[in-house]
């Protein structure tokens, strides 16, 4: 049985992943605001712009994996290609060298558009691998759990190492000021790089034996006229364009909780640098009880209906306790259920993120098998590219909207953060879970025009298995 090594081939990968965007998403830009000196609105607009670059990339290299020819296949020439330009440019984001302001934005810019190009090359041809991998409706669900446990627990796990060594209170950085060491990120970014080339570099090995077994490309080459028509057919599609529009709403929600979650602890929930570690440590045991809870709630069941529950779930758990603290519904300060409840808030949210990333990327699969079996193209590479990149591109849209709220909101920099009042903290809070409520919910209700169920992939598969008996048959 392979699913044991897929299982490790897609951890590894999803761990890579993990490290990077939770080093961006949650540190990135409070590095470069508050610690390095650039403007916040101006970090997060050059992480924004970065994905303009990326607008590129993405459907480029999910085109060119679809059709490219070689002796490692369609997809493994990338997967090779991206290990050491992924890990150096993630490296090098958290070296800049003493800068001009204008200085300090490029070199952001520069890194984060070589991180996002090179990490393309990986994650396109990789996840375009999945229906390939794992025909089975359930079977694609369970690997892509595997991927998204261990990018939370990994993500989660160095985040913790950050709060307990690398940024952890000091009599130079006391009362959570550790979060303003310099010195502590730029190894944090050294031990994540070489983590990062080892993950990538197992990926591709571990998956290289199913090189003769995946679908070859297209014979012939369709002019570009014709393959602009597949490109639009294929965007077109009902089913892809709900999973974009859910997805563009959730990862802005996402990317924009990223964003602020480095100042809602220490600063909306007064946590310290000890209770910080804490929570974190606590969630580690979220993306086991996600591995081992996902298949026995959705066995049986169609992926909508579960993701749709879950996402509801989520918003409870994510912005509720926001609310109620604001409005004086919450346990006070110095209550001893107040911080318990944070400790499980915070663990329920990465189980329900486990299990929604693995539902929707599976659905995306599910697409793939269905636009297969209804114009007899595979098209992986670019159904997975537009979702790498409207995820992406709505991500960076998030960590912008979390920058732009920081200003709106006229939050201190490092040299006034003493200065800080209640006034500031609450209406970081009034921006943070509005704004979160609402883009996630938005995400929901586009949901519910997704229209493939189990019933419906299982047809996909029998005539797609018609299909290739045929072929094989006309071959002979």
């Amino acid at each position: 049985m392979r699913f044991p090594s897929n299982g490790l081939a897609f951890g590894a990968s999803g761990t890579a992943g993990g490290l990077i965007s939770n080093g961006i998403a949650y540190f990135l830009l409070i590095y470069y605001s508050q610690v390095v000196g650039l403007d916040p609105a101006l970090a997060g607009f050059a992480l924004l712009l970065a994905l303009v670059f990326d607008a590129v990339s993405d459907p480029l290299v999910g085109r060119w994996s679809d059709r490219i020819r070689t002796r490692l296949g369609r997809r493994h020439p990338f997967l090779y290609a991206s290990v050491l330009p992924v890990a150096l440019c993630y490296y090098c984001l958290w070296v800049p060298p003493a800068l001009s302001e204008t200085g300090l934005f490029a070199w952001l810019l520069a890194f984060t558009i070589g991180l996002r190009l090179s990490l393309t090359m990986h994650s396109v041809p990789f996840n375009a691998l999945l229906p390939e991998l794992a025909p089975d409706y359930d079977e694609r669900t369970r690997l892509m759990n595997y991927s998204v446990s261990a990018a939370w627990f990994f993500g989660t796990l160095i985040s913790v190492a950050m709060y307990a060594w690398w940024l952890a209170d000091s009599p130079e950085y006391p009362d959570g000021a550790g979060v303003l060491r310099r010195s502590g990120y730029v190894d944090a970014g050294a031990v994540a790089a070489v983590a990062v080339c080892i993950c990538l570099a197992v990926a591709a090995a571990v998956t290289h034996r199913h090189i003769p077994t995946l679908a070859g490309p297209p014979r012939r080459s369709p002019s570009r006229g014709r393959a602009l028509g597949e490109i639009v057919g294929t965007l077109n599609d009902r089913n892809l364009v709900v999973l974009l529009a859910s997805t563009v709403l959730g990862a802005v929600a996402g990317g924009t909780s990223s964003a602020l979650w480095a100042y809602m602890q220490p600063w909306f929930w007064g946590l310290g640098s000890d209770e910080i570690r804490t929570i974190l440590a606590a969630q580690l045991v979220a993306p086991p009880v996600a591995l081992a809870l996902l298949p026995r709630v959705t066995r049986g069941s169609d992926k909508k209906t579960r993701l749709i529950q879950f996402s509801v779930l989520a918003i409870a758990v994510v912005c509720g306790p926001v609310f109620l603290d604001l409005v004086g519904a919450f346990p006070a300060a110095y209550h001893p259920l107040r911080f318990p409840l944070l400790v499980v808030f915070g663990v329920l949210q990465v189980v329900l993120s486990v299990m929604t990333g693995a539902l929707g990327a599976s659905m995306v699969a599910d697409v793939v098998d269905a636009r297969a079996a209804a114009v007899g193209r595979r098209e992986e590479g670019l159904v997975m590219a537009t979702l790498s990149f409207v995820g992406k591109v709505a991500g960076g849209m998030g960590v912008w909207m979390g920058g732009l709220v920081l200003t709106v909101i006229d939050f201190p920099t490092a040299g006034e953060i003493a200065t800080l009042d209640r006034g500031v903290i609450e209406r970081l809070g009034w921006w943070y879970a509005p704004l979160l409520a609402g883009l996630y919910a938005a995400s929901i209700v586009a949901l519910r025009f997704y229209r493939l169920g189990r019933g419906d992939h299982l047809e996909h598969l029998a005539a797609l298995s018609h299909r290739d008996r045929r072929n094989a048959a006309d071959g002979a």
